[in-house]
C-alpha cells in the first residue's frame, strides 16, 4: 500500500460495515482507492464520496479529518438492505 494511505474497517451510524480509506495529503485517485481494498480484503464495494463544498461542510462532523478520505461498502451488503 502506498505511503500516506491508511484502511480502517468501521461500522456507520447505522451498524453497517464500513472500510475507511484515507490518504493524508493529496487527492485519492481511484486506483489508489481499487488497490488500497483489494489488499485489504478482495470484495465488490460500492463507493460514497464526500463531494460537498465549504458552504455546506459546517452541517457534517469532518473537520477531524485532515486530507481525502472515502468510504467503502460492501456491495451484497448494500443489495440486502435494499430488499428490507
Amino acid at each position: 500500500m502506498k505511503s500516506g494511505i491508511t484502511v480502517e474497517q468501521s461500522y456507520d451510524a447505522a451498524g453497517e460495515w464500513c472500510l475507511h480509506i484515507h490518504k493524508k495529503r493529496g487527492t485519492l485517485s481511484l486506483e489508489e482507492i481499487r488497490q488500497a481494498a483489494m489488499e485489504y480484503e478482495q470484495d465488490f464495494y460500492m463507493l460514497m464520496i464526500k463531494a460537498i463544498d465549504e458552504d455546506l461542510s459546517q452541517y457534517y462532523e469532518t473537520d477531524d479529518v485532515d486530507g481525502d478520505f472515502v468510504t467503502l461498502y460492501r456491495a451484497g451488503d448494500f443489495y440486502k438492505w435494499r430488499e428490507k
